[in-house]
């Protein structure tokens, strides 16, 4: 496939030997459990619909029929944008049995990113939800179409489709298996793309990462195995569903492959979630670091009942100690973090470490058959254990180069195939990684590097402060000096001396180190994925800075 770059033969050889490669579609793997675990509910709506794991696999039949019959053909790109329905889950899955190549597009996404993905894809289809919190998405649907001859299918959940789009409403009530063989429906090739999922940087429109068959049911069921799912599984999934950490680590098809439950959540805040928890009775909560702050310091935790839950997973960005140390004792849970991306490294705690090392690490490969090293990113020479470098990393379920994007490739990935990830970690003798930020989140100040995910560490154990972003704010002399928005606690009062006076002397850390500016704020705006925008918040800080703002 032009613009996809495989896996060398004799790595290719490798993982096929070693197990790992299973040479199955995504869909042969989930239709397999649609039909083992047919009367078991399979996934949860946020207004209590239930779906068996039949019924599921019935309406992925019949959606994917659908798709055929108005003109999606083997390969084609299909652009994915919902927010946490069920056609959501639904058309996802169709798209793969279809023998599409579904883009996950996040839901706040707009024109201008939707008109990139589907242009650089040359993506034939576009699913969307019609309208959702004031914002119409069929119109945008339509206005990316305009500008692309090539995105010739338009589909709606809702029932009123615009534009000559269809309505997925529709084609879900109109059974088409009982009229068509799906016995006809395409088989991909399992060593070419299934999913183009995007890249998680904060700069910049995201680049598509090509998944293949191969490599993402091994992705999946191997976590599903390190996360221990079973059939009594419940989980909850309030990040949007076409992220990676919701469909596959282990999300979704990590789940069904299981036989458990998704409940999926329409709502990322803490109240709904608390809610979903306590009336499903959920055990495993998928959720980004700002997520467990807000469960954490919801004023009405205390009336629902969390006694199901068993572990929370965390990932996205790294989980302070001082927040991990609260999750036991406060919600009465396990919490096992994950240092994961899109690209494929997956790196998890395990639920048996040690309580230092599950506290204070970020995990090692879930795979046996990923390779790692710690690298000077200046040098690209490995760096002694213990010493902060950049993370490197090439195994069965890493992609060997974003799609369409050769010059980035060149960048990305070294000659010998290792992802250069941009993050950077520390080796801790457990054998797990420790995330001390990433190459671009520091701070120079005047010519000292300062990681601002080690000083958040030390604001987070003030008790006045509910959440912090400490980030680079530009500074004539010095270059950058450091700045740093605080949520604080409710009813707590915080200045920027007591906080310096907290930091130098119950910290005890390194006086550059500190905060030169307090921002204090309700709420951080976030990226499409959940993660703190520090992009956004540097943007803002500049701005005061520079028209002279105190």
């Amino acid at each position: 496939m032009e613009g996809f770059t495989p896996w060398p033969q004799e790595f290719a050889d490798r993982y096929r030997q070693a197990g790992y490669w299973l040479d199955r579609t995504i869909s042969e793997v989930m239709d397999e459990s649609f039909v083992r675990f047919g009367g078991r509910p399979a996934l949860i709506a946020s207004g209590g619909r239930v779906f068996t794991y039949q019924e599921l696999g019935r309406l992925v039949t019949r959606m994917a029929l659908h798709l055929v019959r108005l003109g999606l053909r083997p390969y084609d790109r299909l652009i994915l944008q919902m927010p946490n329905i069920p056609e959501v889950v639904i058309t996802y899955l169709a798209t793969l049995k279809a023998g599409g190549i579904p883009i996950m597009a996040l839901f706040a996404h707009r024109e201008a990113e939707i008109s990139y993905f589907a242009e650089l894809a040359e993506a034939r289809a576009i699913a969307v939800s019609a309208s959702w919190r004031g914002f119409d998405y069929q119109e945008m649907a339509a206005q990316v179409q305009a500008k692309n001859p090539h995105l010739e299918l338009v589909l709606v959940a809702g029932p009123d489709p615009k534009h000559g789009s269809h309505s997925i409403d529709a084609l879900l009530k109109d059974p088409l298996e009982q009229r068509v063989d799906p016995g006809h429906l395409p088989h991909q090739d399992p060593n070419l793309p299934a999913v183009l999922l995007l890249s998680g940087g904060t700069t910049g429109i995201p680049k598509l990462i090509p998944r293949t068959h191969n490599d993402y049911v091994y992705n999946f069921l191997c976590n599903a195995e390190v996360c221990r799912l079973d059939e009594h599984t419940v989980s909850l999934i309030a990040i949007p569903q076409e992220h990676n950490f919701a469909i596959a680590c282990p999300g979704l098809k990590g789940v069904l492959s299981k036989g458990g439950c998704e409940v999926l959540s329409e709502n990322p805040g803490p109240g709904d979630m608390l809610e979903l928890i306590d009336r499903h009775r959920v055990t495993h909560c998928i959720a980004v670091p700002t997520m467990i702050v807000g469960l954490l310091n919801h004023p009405k935790r205390q009336e629902y009942n969390l006694d199901s839950l068993e572990v929370i997973l965390t990932g996205g960005s790294k989980l302070n100690p001082e927040i991990a140390l609260r999750i036991a004792p406060e919600l009465g849970c396990d919490v096992q973090q994950v240092l994961g991306m899109a690209e494929g490294p997956l790196y998890w705690v395990r639920r048996d470490d040690p309580p230092e090392v599950k506290l204070y690490t970020q995990g090692r490969p879930q795979s046996p058959g990923d390779e790692f090293k710690i690298v000077d990113p200046a040098t690209g020479t490995e760096v002694p254990p213990g010493e902060v470098g950049e993370l490197w990393c090439r195994g069965p379920h890493i992609i060997r180069g974003y799609y369409r994007a050769p010059e980035h490739n060149a960048k990305a990935f070294s000659a010998d195939g290792y992802y250069q990830s941009g993050d950077l970690v520390r080796l801790h003798p457990s054998g797990n990684v420790i995330v001390e930020g990433r190459i671009k989140d520091c701070i120079n100040r005047g010519g000292e590097k300062i990681s601002a995910e080690e000083v958040e560490n030390h604001i987070l154990a003030h008790p006045a402060v509910a959440n912090c972003a400490y980030i680079a704010m530009p500074d004539p002399l010095l270059g950058e000096r450091a700045c740093v928005y605080v949520i604080p606690r409710p009813g707590s009062l915080i200045t920027l001396k007591a906080l310096n006076d907290f930091l130098l002397q119950e910290r005890k850390i390194a006086k550059f180190k500190l905060p030169e500016r307090l921002e204090l704020v309700d709420s951080f705006p976030l990226t499409a994925v959940g993660k703190i925008n520090k992009k956004a918040l540097r943007q803002l800080i500049a701005e005061k800075v520079a028209q002279g703002q105190p």
